[in-house]
């Protein structure tokens, strides 16, 4: 069967300002790290600052690395607001730093095959004492209380014809956002410092209610998206469907990606755990995934891939599973056949994998290199040619966004709670991938780390506890496995149908 990819370079929202303005990023650490980077602005040294652990009491302009340079005179001068909204920004190119790699090896999308990385989340070992999985926690309470200072201060007391604006919407919507990871990936997470340990749900409903004010200071399709998929990850598909539509209404081309910085940093962590460290083969897809790694790879020079964000894509996906739910069959293939139309018009770039080998976890484990090989989802589902390429000097892989769906296999859908269900999960799993997505999909969440429980007496030991649902194998690193004759490779675990049986349609009762 043919695999989707793409052929057109996407228009790019840099940021979260509705102009073509470029945004500075300053250094950080590509590599997991709970000691904040040596920035090289002056502008962006506050940064830096070292936060309490779940809901920082910002900020204190002691703490700036430069000592000639405070927090105050930092943020006095014109422009102040515009500055910081872009240190926000740089702060979320350090939590995505920290998040997408701990994240995607959570799933089945990648496996570790090197310990260079996280080896104990794709084991389903999810420590609250994981160092991982605690400095991403800490980053999203950074970018929630950084994005709080600058409504409650820099507008205020520094910058106040800024009120008003695009900035201060920006402001709101980063609240939204740190919220909205924050139901994504935790059993639970405080919103403030030492405080009452809130539940998803209440996480999605404060997310709802930041990109509301956001669209109301300054509407945008960026906050069109982020309130269509907080809304349903709480289920209300009226609510969803609504904001998915007013996307695609505005620009049914959208795409909004975090931009890193291969001069200065930060770069991009997961660009070195799928691409830039080759010969070490750090993460490796899922065989019948193959055909969309590396997502992010080497674009030349100093040039670092962006990771997706946003795109209009998960407002189709949004939109089908919608019409799903309400067994409309009939709307759900044809807004199916819409979103591959819009995968087959994004971008695909040549990477030069011929130094990506492809080995195992040992020297006589050859993982899947051969487009010879053709690959099934499970025992009882029928092998797919197409999924794996062969690794050479002109690899070409989805940037965007690319999937195995194909338009006969949508015609031939017959069950809204059944076939076509399982499609929109794959769907979801290959549009999606690379973007940490999956793991929400799949249900499960990290623990409140130990560091926050010791200093948080609202910190229960059930908050302390990961999430994992029944619907996944009891040995959770089955979701990784496979088994390989020839050029046949099975999947041991078709985790799509799992999620069928298991979980349903996210906007049924």
């Amino acid at each position: 069967m043919d695999v989707h990819r793409t052929h057109r370079a996407p228009d790019v929202c840099e940021d979260n300002q509705p102009s073509d303005t470029m945004t500075d990023l300053t250094p950080c650490s590509t590599t997991t790290s709970a000691t904040p980077p040596t920035p090289v602005r002056p502008i962006l040294l506050l940064l830096a600052l070292v936060l309490p652990l779940a809901a920082c009491d910002l900020i204190d302009g002691t703490q700036a690395r430069n000592p000639d340079l405070t927090l105050e005179e930092a943020v006095s001068g014109a422009g102040s607001a515009e500055a910081w909204l872009n240190g926000l920004n740089h702060r979320h190119a350090v939590l995505t730093n920290e998040l997408l790699v701990l994240a995607e090896l959570t799933s089945d999308n990648y496996v570790n095959e090197n310990t260079f990385f996280n080896t104990a989340v794709q084991n389903g070992v999810f420590n609250d004492t994981d160092t991982d999985v605690n400095n991403v926690q800490k980053e999203i309470a950074r970018l929630r209380e950084q994005a709080q200072y600058g409504l409650d201060v820099i507008l205020v007391e520094n910058d106040p014809d800024a009120a008003g604006t695009e900035i201060e919407a920006g402001y709101h919507f980063w609240i939204g956002w740190s919220h909205l990871l924050a139901g994504d990936y935790f059993t639970g997470l405080p919103a403030e410092s030492a405080g009452e340990v809130l539940a998803p749900e209440t996480h999605y409903t404060r997310a709802v209610t930041a990109f509301e004010e956001a669209n109301r200071v300054a509407a945008n399709p960026s906050f069109e998206l982020a309130l269509a998929r907080a809304h349903y990850s709480l289920g209300n598909r009226s609510e969803a469907t609504t904001h998915a539509q007013a996307l695609l209404q505005a620009d049914p081309d959208y795409l909004r990606v975090q931009e890193f910085d291969g001069v200065n940093g930060p770069t991009s962590s997961m660009e070195a755990a799928v691409y830039d460290r080759q010969s070490f083969n750090d993460l490796q897809p899922l065989p019948r995934l193959d055909f969309l790694d590396p997502k992010y790879g080497d674009l030349g020079g100093t040039e670092e891939s962006p990771v997706i964000l946003q795109s209009a894509e998960e407002a189709w996906l949004i939109l089908i599973e919608a019409a799903l739910s309400q067994d409309d069959l009939p709307l759900a293939t044809d807004r199916m056949e819409d979103l591959l139309d819009l995968v087959d018009s994004r971008e695909i770039r040549e990477f030069n994998e011929s130094g990506e080998p492809r080995m195992g976890a040992s020297a006589n484990v050859q993982r899947p290199n051969s487009s010879d090989v053709i690959v099934r989802a499970s025992a009882s589902d029928p092998f797919v040619a197409g999924l794996v390429l062969d690794r050479v000097e002109e690899t070409p892989v989805p940037v965007v966004s690319g999937t195995s769906v194909t338009r006969t296999q949508i015609a031939n859908l017959t069950d809204s709670d059944g076939d076509a269900l399982e499609t929109l999960y794959l769907l979801r799993q290959e549009v999606l991938f690379g973007e940490g997505r999956r793991m929400a999909d799949l249900g499960v969440r990290w623990p409140v780390s130990r560091e926050e429980a010791d200093n948080n007496e609202n910190v229960t030991t059930a908050h302390r506890q990961p999430v994992i649902p029944e619907w996944l194998p009891a040995t959770y690193s089955a979701i990784n496995a496979w088994s390989r004759e020839g050029d046949e490779v099975t999947i041991q675990v078709n985790l799509n149908r799992e999620l069928v049986q298991g979980r349903g349609n996210r906007f049924d009762p």
